[in-house]
């Protein structure tokens, strides 16, 4: 069962930062989930939420803000106190993946948005991951029916997720082609996990940040789990295998 750090480790160290996914590296991790959005300057950029207010203490959304104005914010102002400021900015993609290299995967989650947005972040990824070889680590996972539509056309090299909280959403995700589920822990159930597993869909779960609930999705046979503590999860998952 691999473990992906939730937003690089969002309970230990500043979410979707740079600072946050080196953290997770050091501690053991070699998979990642982080949230993508786009910059003023058209850029991909690293951030959940629709505004900067959380987690850097700025008002406005991240379109109105170019990405080295981003870069040079501190979003260290929600999660876990963290003592340095370096790499604490809201980085572009490409920045985090150069500094990123020991990842073995990568899911890149983009909410759903605007059409005009999505379909601009569907090219953006198309050409940064232009084939099959430039894209092995990478899985684009959404909610965003819209996004799997662009993506499925313009780069269907891509692998991709969708983002599913209730089991009533899996036919969707097979219908759509989308080789990943990342779940909802709570629409886990011996049911749904039986239905991906016949359709070979890999069943990621999301967000796992109990013990017992990482020993219950172990025995269940998921694939993997998305947690902000990956300290915790890391040494479990090994100890559980073994």
């Amino acid at each position: 069962m691999q473990i992906y750090g939730h937003r690089g480790a969002a309970g230990e160290a500043p979410e979707n930062t740079i600072a946050g996914c080196l953290h997770a590296i050091e501690r053991g991790v070699r998979y990642i989930e982080i949230d993508l959005r786009l910059s003023a300057d058209d850029q991909l950029i690293v951030l959940h939420d629709t505004t900067l207010r959380r987690t850097a203490g700025v008002k406005g959304k991240p379109s109105t803000y170019t990405a080295s104005e981003l870069a040079r914010m501190d979003a260290r102002a929600d999660g876990p106190p963290w003592p340095r400021k370096r790499n604490c900015g809201v980085p572009t993609l490409e920045s985090l993946l150069k500094a990123t290299g020991k990842l073995k995967g990568y899911q890149l989650e983009i909410k759903p948005d605007s059409k005009a947005t999505i379909k601009r972040i569907s090219q953006h990824l198309a050409a940064r991951f232009p084939t099959a070889t430039a894209a092995r680590k990478m899985v684009v996972t959404s909610s965003d029916i819209f996004l799997h539509k662009c993506l499925k056309e313009m780069a269907p090299h891509i692998r991709r997720g969708m983002v599913i909280t209730y089991p009533s959403e899996v036919p969707t995700l097979i219908e759509l082609g989308c080789e990943y589920s990342a779940m909802y822990w709570a629409a886990c159930d011996a049911d749904t996990i039986r239905t991906l597993k016949k359709a070979g869909k890999h069943i990621s779960v999301w967000t796992v940040n109990d013990a017992a609930m990482v020993k219950k999705l172990h025995k269940m046979k998921v694939d993997s789990v998305i947690t902000d503590y990956p300290s915790m999860a890391l040494p479990l998952a090994a100890a559980l295998q073994r």
